[in-house]
C-alpha cells in the first residue's frame, strides 16, 4: 500500500489526507472478508508520496514499488497516471461518475485522456456525468463505458482506478465532485470481481475525509473488499 498525498483540483479540496485518515480506520476493522483473511495475505505499508512533479513522483514510485502489486490510495484522480507510468498494462480501467477526458494538462479532469493518448486501451464502468467535449472524445478514441459483461471479456493485465465518486452520493458523499444515481456498493464489487484475476495493480481516488468517521469507514471497506477479491482470484 503505497498512500500519494496529492491534490491539486481547484475546489472541493482534501483528497491528499485520505491516505493518512484511511490508514487510521483500516486497523479498526474486520480483515476476514468472504472467507478472505488479509492479515495472512502480506499486505505492507510503503508510507506516502508528497506532492513534487510528476516525473519525480514516478520514479518515486518505481523505486518503492518494484516487484510488488501496487495498491495505492490517493490523492485526486492524477495520481493514477503515476501509477501507469510505473505498472505499464495493457489495459486501463476506471470505475468513476466522471470519464475525465477534458483536454488539458494532466490534472484530475484529464487523467483517463492522458492515459489513453498512451497507447494503454482504456474502459469507464459506472461513469455517468460528461460534458459535450467529453463525450465527442470519447466516440472517436473509442472509449466506452463498459457492462459488467464488458469487463468479464478482458483477459489483458489491468490496472483498476476506483474513483470514490463512481459509488451513488447517498453511499458516499465525501468525494470532491459527487454524483446522483451512482453504483450501489455490491455493483462496484461486482465490477471488482470481474476484473480480479486479470489485475496488475489497483488504486482508491478521490475521498476526502470529513467529521464523519462513517465515511472514512466505508472507503476503507471498500479497499479491504476489493483486495479480498483480487486475493481470492489469484489463489483460484
Amino acid at each position: 500500500m503505497l498512500g500519494i498525498l496529492l491534490d491539486r483540483k481547484t475546489f472541493a479540496r482534501g483528497s491528499q489526507n485520505a491516505p493518512l485518515e484511511i490508514r487510521k480506520i483500516l486497523p479498526q476493522m474486520e480483515t476476514f472478508i468472504n472467507q478472505v483473511d488479509l492479515d495472512e495475505h502480506g499486505f505492507f505499508d510503503l508510507g506516502n508520496i508528497v506532492p513534487k512533479s510528476y516525473s519525480e513522483m514516478i520514479a518515486e514510485a518505481k523505486l518503492k514499488l518494484d516487484h510488488k502489486f501496487p495498491v495505492i490510495i490517493g490523492g485526486d484522480h492524477s495520481v493514477s497516471y503515476v501509477g501507469v507510468k510505473v505498472v505499464k498494462p495493457k489495459v486501463f480501467v476506471s470505475f468513476d461518475a466522471h470519464p475525465d477526458c477534458e483536454k488539458g494538462d494532466l490534472r484530475n479532469d484529464t487523467v483517463t485522456r492522458k492515459i489513453a493518448e498512451e497507447g494503454i486501451k482504456t474502459y469507464l464502468f459506472g461513469t455517468r456525468c460528461f460534458s459535450k467535449s467529453e463525450w465527442e472524445y470519447m466516440k472517436k478514441k473509442g472509449i466506452k463505458v463498459a457492462t459488467l459483461e464488458d469487463l468479464k471479456k478482458i483477459k489483458e493485465p489491468v490496472y483498476l482506478s476506483i474513483d470514490f465518486d463512481v459509488l451513488d452520493s447517498s453511499i458516499m458523499p465525501a468525494v470532491g465532485n459527487p454524483e446522483p444515481d451512482g453504483l450501489s456498493f455490491a455493483q462496484v464489487m461486482d465490477g471488482v470481481k470481474a476484473l480480479a484475476k486479470n489485475l496488475i495493480a489497483i488504486d482508491f481516488v478521490e475521498f476526502v475525509p470529513t467529521k464523519n468517521v462513517t465515511h472514512t469507514l466505508m472507503a476503507g471497506k471498500l479497499i479491504y473488499h476489493s483486495l479480498a477479491e483480487i486475493v481470492k482470484a489469484k489463489l483460484q
